[in-house]
């Protein structure tokens, strides 16, 4: 029946569809007359409480988040992400650090020339800075758990080194930049190691002790001191000397030998007794002396293989050290010298009368300092 045929007694009115709302005959608030649904426990327009008869005050981010929808569900991460996602916050410094010290050795030692000897200092430098931050910062570490552990004693630093790292990393991220130093030290010696190379080992292992001249040696030097200089024979005699006795004229010569295997070379210690000069009074040759069972006697002459500067402060010293006559027997016309200046040869044999065959020189050691 159309709306204009409705009768005027009836209570019925027309309402536009557009102005019913959904709680327009449900529940609503007694304070603010606001709607409600029939479960709701508290009104979300003024925080009235129906049951208690108590209103409060409602938080604007609690309330946000009851009328917002539920989110939907996250994508699945890769196994890549959930790897990167498990790494903390404070282990990237580390990290990074460390990948970047192996990197610029990397980079280094691909595009620097093989044969450049950057490398000796680059790869020396950065071993040593290695090892002195890593003592550095294991004994800083150290003194900073002991200050609040009484637990740790002083000899923990060497017998239980990792004693006191074990409680910094329980306690990261402080004191993270322990951690961080201690890695690069010993990412930086590590890649000095085996990336950059170059590190002369045989220098880092000789601090310059010097060994001491033997004292069979310096024993025999006194000896031979105490009995006076020695008086020399004829150039015959000595050659009888060294030869041993003469072969005679009509004894046949000997059957060649079968070439040997080369003898294994011997260091000893001797002492420069003489020198010589050429005409132009350059530094030649010098002769020396060694310990042939508690006795000094000559040994032989060779040229010392030293550098020119030092070659020529050694000359220097054996000039100033000139004496008249030799403390050994030798045969030999040379200017001879006070017992001061031992040094070091190797050889393959030594004959009866103390001779050294096949002498060569190998280094200089220090001066002797005795009373005469």
């Amino acid at each position: 029946m159309p709306a204009t045929d409705v009768p005027e007694d009836t209570n019925l009115a027309v309402v536009d569809s557009d102005e019913v709302t959904p709680f327009a005959d449900g529940p609503r608030c007694s304070k603010c007359e606001a709607p409600m649904a029939a479960d709701q426990m508290v009104c979300r327009s003024c925080g009235f409480y129906p049951s208690l008869g108590i209103a409060v005050d409602l938080d604007a981010e609690w309330e946000a988040a009851m009328n917002t929808e539920p989110a939907a569900p996250a994508e699945p991460k890769s196994a890549f992400e959930e790897f990167i996602s498990s790494i903390p916050s404070w282990a990237w410094p580390v990290i990074g650090t460390n990948v970047g010290i192996v990197a610029v050795s990397l980079v280094g030692r691909l595009l620097l020339p093989a044969d450049a000897a950057l490398f000796e200092y680059w790869g020396t430098s950065q071993l040593l800075l290695g090892l002195a931050l890593v003592v550095v910062i294991h004994i800083t570490c150290y003194v900073m758990t002991a200050s609040g552990d009484t637990d740790m004693g002083i000899v923990d630093i060497v017998v239980s080194p990792m004693k006191a790292w074990f409680r910094t990393f329980s306690r990261l991220p402080k004191r993270l930049w322990l951690v961080v130093g201690g890695s690069n030290g010993i990412t930086l010696a590590l890649a000095a190691v085996l990336i950059v190379g170059g590190i002369p080992w045989h220098r880092l292992w000789d601090w310059g002790i010097e060994a001491p001249t033997k004292t069979s040696l310096v024993d025999a030097i006194t000896s031979a001191a105490g009995n006076g200089p020695a008086k020399e024979d004829n150039l015959e005699d000595a050659v009888v000397d060294f030869a041993g006795k003469q072969m005679p004229r009509d004894a046949k010569p000997a059957k060649p030998k079968k070439p040997e295997e080369p003898k294994p070379r011997v260091k000893t210690d001797c002492l420069i007794i003489g020198f010589k000069a050429n005409e132009a009074g350059e530094f030649t040759e010098v002769l020396v002396a060694t310990d042939a069972s508690g006795r000094l006697v000559y040994a032989g002459k060779l040229v010392p293989e030293l550098p020119a500067e030092e070659k020529l402060e050694l000359h220097r010293k054996l000039r100033q050290s000139r004496t008249g006559t030799p403390l050994v027997r030798t045969g030999q016309v040379a200017t001879w010298v006070k017992p001061r200046f031992p040094c070091r040869v190797s050889y393959t044999e030594q004959t009866r009368d103390g001779h050294l065959v096949d002498m060569e020189w190998v280094e200089l050691m220090p001066e002797l300092q005795l009373p005469w």
